[in-house]
């Protein structure tokens, strides 16, 4: 059984009928309220003292099926508060505490009570929850963070990670480390493992695999020390998906240029590791292509369904499994979608198996199956879940397609156009680009601008969500066909498309903070303009058309590939980082203020 206390202000007792009516039909025998000031912390330690069963705590509205998620979770577990565009706050936190841990959980209110004069006016006296949360995990209980979607994090972070990640949040935040140096930390050790990875000797890889386990760890102690806080700052949010990325995206790159040096025919076809040498003769060992080119083909492949799973999961908006599935349940389901962690043990322990060769190949596959999982459960949910309003920013369009939008005013849908293009582009690329002669190269590029007449549409009806992630899928089929059929090296490819994939979620994260517009708006003051520097998805294909009919399609992805990277590096110090508009400020992110984990 479970006694709840709702932690409310004068304000908020209106809401208290209705979520009491809710708690009891999930089962909660007793419902209290309680001031959020230190005489409710006080309540809070009375109450863990006398109740002698799992007591919850929040501090307002829950989504439903968050709130059963964690009312069926066994243990001691913390679902943050939820912000969304612009800081919209989008539910509240609530925290729930298992029996043996009552007696903490009486110590860190009795904490916070007496210290509510000195953090009267901070986030954590406006977020009790989070605060005890914080004092908890410093107390050293274990706390499970949830999440309010229903998706997120799998058996491997949540049953393998988490222990280790809580004592090194609970060692960073005695040393006042913030999150972001975490995050750091997670990059380097990731590079670390990348290393490691292109030597394809079983030491190596073994020893790469532990690193890239040890980058999974530190990654995941920077998002414990964040959940305990009432706002993410978008740059440290921002920061934590690009560290992740690029570390996914380095070791796929060492992954398949470990098949260079690598000794005999079997291995640099990517077939090595213990069992890799059976798999000799099979249509494993020409799936994509032969050799060693066949292996970064497969790579490139795996990182572009990488980028289209990110930015389908952030259009989605976390409409993809809100039914109350059991903790059991949850993390079956979770296996499914290949989250970061199960991403990682695959690629760190099918190296060590089979090679890269077979570990790219379940990677793909595996990675299209989660996507159209989420896809089909998205379309499923229909209008029940609602897209961000902000989905239109993340197309990355250029200033060329901002234009050509801005002459229909946003009155034409954009999906229609969007299909034409990419039937088009697709069957045009089957064909082969490399028998379009002369200017005929254009007609992928052109094609496609057909989808540059919905760039200006709010894209608010029920399917336009997939537009995003349907055009820049687009973009890499064309770019990386392009390449393959007139002889740009592999490493140049993957370079570029990983820059491209980086900086459409840079953009995306952008429209998603309402960070300040480009020269010119889709609409003044809610979206952001063309992407100038990187030159849009239109800027891309139609640069890279004209290089092929000059014959200069190398250099200029190669120097393509340098610019967008020294964007990507530019934005975060000169855009993210000095952007006021982030919830705590430049300080919070930076170090300046104890963290609130504590």
């Amino acid at each position: 059984m479970t006694v709840a206390l709702v932690l409310a202000t004068a304000a908020d007792r209106g809401r208290l009928t209705a979520l009491g009516g809710q708690l009891a039909a999930l089962g909660v025998r007793r419902v209290d309220a309680a001031e959020r000031s230190g005489h409710g912390m006080l309540t809070v330690a009375a109450a863990a003292r006398s109740a002698g069963e799992r007591v919850l705590i929040c501090n307002g509205t829950l989504p439903g099926d968050a709130l059963t998620r964690l009312l069926r979770y066994g243990g001691t577990a913390a679902l943050p508060a939820a912000y969304g565009s612009g800081g919209v706050p989008e539910h509240d936190g609530a925290l729930i505490v298992r029996s043996a841990d009552l007696e903490e959980l009486a110590g860190a209110a009795e904490e916070l009570a007496g210290a509510a004069e000195e953090l009267a006016g901070t986030r954590r006296a406006a977020d009790p929850v989070g605060a005890l949360f914080g004092e908890l995990a410093r107390r050293g209980v274990r706390v499970r963070v949830l999440d309010g979607t229903g998706g997120g994090d799998g058996p491997v972070a949540e049953l393998i990670a988490d222990p280790a990640a809580s004592d090194i949040a609970r060692w960073a935040a005695e040393r006042e480390l913030t999150p972001v140096a975490l995050y750091g930390i997670s990059l380097g050790l990731g590079v670390i493992a990348a290393t490691w990875f292109t030597e394809l000797a079983l030491r190596a890889t073994v020893a790469a695999f532990v690193m890239l386990f040890a980058s999974f760890v530190a990654g995941r102690a920077g998002r414990l020390m964040e959940a305990g806080r009432r706002h993410t700052a978008p740059a440290a949010d921002w920061l934590r998906v690009a560290c992740a990325l690029l570390t996914e995206i380095a070791v796929y790159a060492a992954i398949a240029a470990s098949t260079t040096a690598a000794p005999g025919a079997a291995a640099q076809a990517g077939l090595a590791g213990l069992f890799g040498r059976y798999l000799q003769g099979t249509s494993v060992a020409t799936l994509g292509g032969a050799g060693q080119g066949g292996v970064w083909r497969l790579a490139l492949a795996a990182m572009i369904m990488l980028g289209l799973r990110q930015m389908t999961g952030l259009c989605a908006a976390g409409g993809t499994a809100r039914a109350p599935w059991s903790v059991a349940g949850r993390q079956a389901l979770m296996v499914i979608t290949l989250p970061d962690g199960e991403r990682l043990l695959l690629a760190g322990a099918g190296v060590i198996l089979a090679g890269p060769r077979l570990v790219f190949l379940l990677l793909l596959g595996w990675g299209a199956l989660a996507l159209g999982y989420v896809v089909t459960a998205r379309l499923s949910a229909g209008r029940a879940v609602r897209a961000p309003a902000e989905v239109a920013g993340y197309r990355g369009d250029g200033p060329l397609a901002l234009w050509i939008g801005r002459a229909v005013d946003g009155r034409l849908p954009p999906m229609p156009p969007l299909i034409v293009g990419l039937l088009v582009t697709g069957m045009l690329t089957a064909l082969g680009l490399g028998n379009l002669p002369g200017i005929l190269v254009f007609t992928p590029a052109e094609a496609m601008l057909l989808a540059a007449l919905g760039a200006c549409h709010p894209h608010d009806g029920p399917r336009d969500w997939l537009v995003p992630p349907l055009l820049q899928a687009g973009e890499y089929l064309f770019l990386a066909a392009l390449a393959y059929s007139h002889r740009v090296t592999a490493p140049v490819t993957y370079a570029l498309l990983a820059a491209v994939v980086l900086r459409h979620l840079d953009l995306a994260y952008r429209a998603r903070n309402r960070m300040p517009a480009a020269r010119f708006t889709r609409r003044p003051g809610r979206l952001p303009g063309a992407d100038w520097p990187g030159l849009g998805w239109d800027g891309r294909m139609l640069l890279a058309a004209a290089a092929t009919v000059l014959g200069v399609l190398p250099y200029a992805y190669a120097a393509l590939a340098a610019q967008e990277w020294l964007l990507l590096g530019r934005d975060f110090v000169a855009g993210w980082s000095g952007w006021s508009g982030w919830s705590g400020g430049h300080a919070a992110v930076y170090g300046r203020r104890r963290p609130s984990y504590e």
